[in-house]
């Protein structure tokens, strides 16, 4: 029990230092609550936890929040006198008095005190890069945020949660739309944030999260236009498109735990490689081609996914009905040319009762293969011949290898 406490003493004041260091160096001169106060406070807060249990009494932890809102309060009172009046560091020093209570009652290995802390520090830190996006956020975006937010807290709770036709469950479909919109817009705002003008590798990163098919269209227009940037361009399309397979397998984890376990290995194999390729044949890439990719959650591609996932899905059933595994696997390559993430949920849903898992397996790795097959011939139809070059370079062995792991995939 000492040694837990000692423990949990230790976690607390390092996560207070934590925050506080952040608190320090971006306050200097004007706050009064340093690091070593984020730390007492954090230890306090561990501490009060301790003598609430020990004595059976909730007045304790009632009568130090008290004690820490009225520091609060003479904290910001002190600091307005010198002009400042932002209230970040205040309502930073009232969480930290909570994660030290987290700390507490929280168990080995102490994930959700230490990621607490963490997201805390870092949504401090990132003070610039998120006054930056909001200066330059659109009109357009706040609607579709909106839009997305309608999606997931008004639709989905009222879509029916029943299966149709003995394979077709409304809910599932609608939560299905809803990951993806939700990953893809997640890619988005990091690409809004971070700039892709702060390097290359972040567009072809975050680029895959949004769409990879999308990178690669607009960085093959841009060889067009200047074609000394073909290196560049081809470097970013090939990573965008590594991104793909790991995107592939996080929808898996959300759709379906069995089918995502199995198709690790052949995913993270094929990213793996593909980024290798990537930086090792373009190492030397220097300029920065732009790159505007729209909003994800803008209503006509959301509604155009939405539809074409939904079609998928009702044919993959269909086809595996009437025609057998050799029509699932057919299907899966045509619509992999399209667009990669409708065949993969649908896939990795009808796994769960309807198709084998090493069917919708073997299924995915051929949309994935069949869609970097689409991306490599927009690039030769949109790029230029050098373009197509460096993209094969890297588009032929992922293709290669993502035959082969068909015919090594364990099950």
């Amino acid at each position: 029990m000492i040694t837990d406490l000692i423990i949990k003493l230790i976690l607390s004041l390092a996560l207070g230092a934590l925050i506080g260091i952040e608190r320090e160096r971006r306050g200097a001169g004007e706050l009064v609550e340093g690091m070593r106060t984020f730390m007492l406070l954090s230890f306090f807060a561990t501490l009060s936890a301790y003598f609430y249990q020990f004595f059976n009494t909730i007045l304790i932890v009632i009568v130090a929040f008290v004690i820490v809102g009225i520091l609060t309060i003479f904290g910001y009172i002190s600091k307005t006198r010198k002009k400042h009046f932002g209230l970040t560091t205040e309502i930073a020093f009232l969480l930290t008095f909570i994660i030290g209570l987290i700390v507490f009652f929280d168990s080995y290995p102490y994930i959700f005190s230490i990621a607490t802390g963490l997201i805390l520090t870092f949504i401090l830190a990132s003070k610039g890069r998120m006054h930056n996006f909001a200066h330059h956020l659109k009109e357009k975006e706040v609607w579709d945020a909106i839009f997305f937010a309608i999606l997931v807290f008004v639709i989905l709770p009222i879509v029916p949660n029943t299966t149709y036709f003995n394979f077709f469950n409304p809910f599932l479909v609608w939560l299905s739309i809803v990951l993806v919109l939700a990953m893809s817009f997640a890619g988005y705002i990091a690409m809004r944030i971070f700039g892709v003008r702060k390097g290359i590798a972040l567009t072809g990163a975050f680029g895959g999260l949004v769409s990879s098919t999308s990178v690669t269209v607009a960085m093959s227009e841009e060889t067009k236009k200047f074609p000394k940037i073909f290196n560049t361009a081809a470097f970013a399309i090939t990573l965008a498109s590594s991104t793909m397979f790991l995107r592939i397998l996080a929808v898996d984890f959300f759709i379906n735990t069995d089918v995502a376990m199995k198709i690790m290995m052949p995913m993270v194999v094929l990213a793996a490689v593909g980024y290798i390729l990537s930086f090792i044949i373009f190492k030397n890439s220097k300029s920065e081609p732009k790159v505007n990719l729209g909003s994800p959650l803008a209503f006509k591609p959301a509604a155009a996914f939405g539809i074409f996932f939904i079609v998928v899905f009702i044919v993959s059933r269909l086809v595996g009905t009437y025609v057998g595994d050799a029509g699932i696997l057919l299907f899966a390559f045509i619509a992999g040319l399209v667009e990669v993430d409708a065949i993969n949920i649908s896939l990795a849903t009808l796994a769960i009762s309807t198709i084998t898992p090493t069917l919708a397996i073997h299924g995915i790795i051929l949309a994935a293969v069949a869609n970097t097959i689409s991306k490599w011939f927009l690039s030769r139809t949109l790029g230029t011949s050098d373009l197509v070059k460096d993209v094969g370079k890297v588009f032929i062995f992922l293709i290669a290898l993502g035959i082969g792991l068909l015919f090594f995939t364990v099950i």
